[in-house]
């Protein structure tokens, strides 16, 4: 027998892009289908993913950041930071 592919489903094969859609959705803290959630809930949930992302991304673009000036400063892989910033502390 043939299973009846869901409308998820059928998008996900038509759109490979949609391949990792979630089936559900959370909006203002209540669990919604996607298929039943309106445009304007998508919406709210991915605003709600954003902010709880944003954090992340500050800290992994602070971390770059490190990383950019230890290797202007010619800092190695196998180096500490400590040992790649001494000398700029000891001249504060």
């Amino acid at each position: 027998m043939f299973k009846k592919r869901t409308l998820l489903e059928r998008l996900q094969k038509q759109y490979p892009l949609l391949e990792s859609l979630p089936e559900t959705i959370h909006v203002d803290g209540t669990e919604i289908a996607l298929i039943d959630a309106t445009l304007d809930q998508v919406v709210l949930a991915i605003v709600d993913l954003e902010d709880r992302i944003q954090p992340i991304n500050r800290h992994i673009y602070r971390l770059r950041e490190l990383v950019d000036m230890a290797r202007k400063r010619r800092g190695l892989g196998a180096q500490r930071i400590d040992e790649i910033f001494s000398d700029e502390e000891a001249r504060s």
